[in-house]
Formats: C-alpha cells, sequence, structure tokens
C-alpha cells in the first residue's frame, strides 16, 4: 500500500514516532506507555483514514438543500467478487397432525347469515430509510443525516469539535456519537432532528464508538479510560457503567448482535486484530476471524446471521462478510481504493462503507485524501450515495 495513514474511522490512532501524512488523528488513552497508537496498528501496508483536523469556530449554517451531486451513482461491479456467503438451503418445517375426536354432528340453522363487512387492515408506515454520517464538507467533522437515495441532506451538530461515529436508537428517534467538543472524546446523544444534545459520558479518558443495545436501554462503547481500550457498557442515559472485557490488550469496535445475546469486537489480544463475539456481560469471547492480517470494525446484518467487517488481508482494505458462526466467508468489494467501516441496510441485501476508491491515487492522495459513502450489493455492484470533495465518513444505516 501506499504511505499515507489510514485510521479506520474512528478506529486507528496515530503513533507519532513511526508515521506521518493523512492519518484521522484518533485520541489516545490517557497513559503513554498504553497509547493505541504503539500497538503500530497503523504500521501495516494499508493506509489510514483521513485525519480529523480541528479547525476555527464555524457559524450554524441552515439546513442544507439536497443537490443533484449527492445522488446515489451506479457505479461498475466490483471484479471477482466473491457472494455473500450463505448457511445452505432453508428446510420447510413438516407440521405434524394431532389426531383429534371425531367431531359429533349438529342442527344447523336453516337461516342465512348476514355477512359481516370485512375490517380493512390498517398498513404500518415504512419508515424513509436514513444514513447518518461524518463528514468535514463545512471545515470540521460534524454528524449529518441523509435519505438513503441522497436527499434531505441535513446537517445535525454544530460545534467546533469533531464529531463522528454517529448510532442509530434502535428507534430511530436518538442518535449516539462521540464528540471532544469538552476536550476529550465523551459519547453524547441526541434527537434524530439534531436537538435535546445530552452528554453521558464525562472520562478523563476517551470514549467512543457507541453502539446501542436492541432493546435502546443500553449502550457500549470502546474507552481508554483504564489506560488501554476496553469494551464498557453504561445505562443509555448515563450512568451504570461497566467494563466488558478487562483484558491487557487493546478492545474496539463494539457492535451488539440484534438479538440482543451477544456484542462483536475487535481485539488484538493475539498479536493482530480480529473479530471476537462475547456474550453482553463479557463472558466467553470467542476469536472468529484468527486471521495473520487485521479484520476490524464488525457490524451485523439485521437478522443477525452475518456480520460484515473491513480487512486488510488481501493487501488493501476490503470488505468482506460471515456467518455470524464464521463457517462461512465472502468477499463483498475488490478495488484498489480503500474500503472500511460496513453497516448493513434493513433488508440485508446491501451494505454501505466509506471509501477514497474515487481518487486517482488512493493510495498517496495525503490529506486530500476523498471519501465517500458507497453501498455494494451482497450479489454485486456498488452505488455510490455521496458525491463531494470532503471526506465523508463512519455511515450508520436506519432502520
Amino acid at each position: 500500500m501506499g504511505t499515507n495513514l489510514r485510521s479506520i474511522a474512528g478506529f486507528l490512532l496515530v503513533t507519532a514516532l513511526l508515521l506521518a501524512g493523512c492519518g484521522r488523528a484518533q485520541p489516545t488513552p490517557d497513559l503513554a506507555a498504553t497509547e493505541r497508537a504503539v500497538e503500530s496498528r497503523a504500521t501495516l501496508s494499508a493506509g489510514t483514514l483521513p485525519s480529523r483536523t480541528p479547525s476555527p469556530t464555524l457559524s450554524p449554517v441552515p439546513t442544507e438543500t439536497p443537490t443533484a451531486t449527492d445522488t446515489p451513482t451506479p457505479q461498475p461491479t466490483d471484479t471477482a467478487i466473491v457472494i455473500l456467503p450463505t448457511s445452505g438451503a432453508v428446510e420447510t418445517p413438516t407440521a405434524t397432525l394431532t389426531a383429534t375426536s371425531t367431531p359429533q354432528l349438529r342442527r344447523t340453522s336453516t337461516r342465512t347469515p348476514t355477512p359481516s363487512a370485512t375490517p380493512t387492515p390498517t398498513e404500518t408506515p415504512v419508515p424513509e430509510p436514513r444514513i447518518a454520517f461524518a463528514s468535514n464538507r463545512d471545515g470540521n467533522f460534524e454528524i449529518y443525516v441523509m435519505n438513503e437515495d441522497g436527499s434531505e441532506l441535513t446537517r445535525l451538530t454544530f460545534d467546533s469539535g469533531e464529531d463522528g461515529s454517529p448510532a442509530w436508537s434502535p428507534d430511530g428517534t436518538r442518535i449516539a456519537f462521540e464528540s471532544n467538543r469538552a476536550g476529550q472524546y465523551d459519547i453524547y446523544v441526541m434527537n434524530a432532528d439534531g436537538t435535546g444534545l445530552t452528554r453521558l459520558t464525562d472520562s478523563v479518558g476517551n470514549d467512543m464508538y457507541p453502539t446501542w443495545s436492541p432493546d435502546g436501554t443500553r449502550i457500549a462503547f470502546a474507552s481508554g479510560r483504564d489506560g488501554n481500550w476496553e469494551i464498557y457498557v453504561m445505562n443509555a442515559g448515563g450512568g451504570g457503567l461497566a467494563n466488558l472485557t478487562n483484558n491487557a490488550a487493546e478492545d474496539y469496535s463494539p457492535a451488539w448482535s440484534p438479538d440482543g445475546a451477544h456484542i462483536a469486537f475487535d481485539s488484538n489480544r493475539t498479536g493482530d486484530y480480529d473479530i471476537y463475539v462475547m456474550n453482553i456481560d463479557g463472558t466467553n469471547p470467542v476469536n472468529m476471524t484468527n486471521h495473520p492480517d487485521w479484520d476490524v470494525h464488525p457490524s451485523w446484518s439485521s437478522d443477525g446471521g452475518h456480520i460484515a467487517f473491513a480487512t486488510d488481508r488481501d493487501g488493501d482494505w476490503e470488505i468482506y462478510a460471515m456467518l455470524s458462526d464464521a463457517s462461512k466467508l465472502g468477499r463483498l468489494t475488490d478495488h484498489p481504493g480503500e474500503d472500511d467501516h460496513p453497516t448493513w441496510a434493513v433488508d440485508d441485501a446491501r451494505v454501505a462503507f466509506a471509501t477514497n476508491r474515487d481518487e486517482p491515487d488512493p493510495d498517496n492522495c495525503g490529506s486530500s485524501c476523498n471519501y465517500e459513502i458507497y453501498f455494494v450489493y451482497t450479489v454485486g455492484g456498488v452505488v455510490r450515495m455521496t458525491n463531494n470533495p470532503a471526506q465523508d465518513l463512519d455511515p450508520a444505516w436506519w432502520p
């Protein structure tokens, strides 16, 4: 890969001794000896995502009017795609008949009943799918939302700090995110329209990468408050804090399973970064990928059957997906650009991700790297969702 550093969308921290270039700066835990940077994660051949460089305070601007530039653009199908793995044919259950007593004949009325009106079923409105993401298109990284067709682009946060890693609540009414507006990174939550901002954590360490429990009552996140990165969980309103991992290695990027029983995360406890799955109380962590290259940023499909993740096992960063029991693996993207931070659509037929594939030289574009939000069909073919010269990162799909 090129010499530009790549931080995986709020995930890779840049070491000052070994690295320089376009790396998206990430906070480190408090103790220098255990900084995420010295884990040398960014020293692989793969580059880093762009830096969230602090910029002057911006005055609030009105909601953007959607323009044609953010309309999804069909792109050529990625080459040599391996189709998303499946668990095989679905068996149709065979109904078992239970013997019943012979019904007795009864004299029936000769009157013709008056037909009753058939009630008209009430249709449940289907929510418009939305994408939340972080972008520095207005000078520094803020949280934006848009429809999945790129329309109704709306900026939700207005702060000179860096906001990133948005995560929708299960009911779509709130968005949790990370922000360093108070100095270190903390977890905040706001209404889906940007109102009602609440700070949930206030630690001397950095708290990042929130993910909601399916019932909306708890939020898991990565924290450096203990000197190395661990997975914590708290109540959705703050408080009730618990360390789930308690491991000397770096544990990051939690993702709560749709059934609420497990949390996926990535960890370098075997030397390289792999995808792990543990119970929600932190017990029984299992290495799901166990590969010598890096596998990061897990994301569950809405039915819980698959886990997508980013990996550099092919020499650059691509999106893969595996069955949730890790028995089968498939490659979803195949492009010389950097594809990162997957998030599933509710139909489980598409996976959105951030990528710099539109750069003429994605490995060496430095701090000017342009990142866009794309999605890939699990059967092949990609569509660009944003089209802006800035950096659009950290996509999160809802519902």
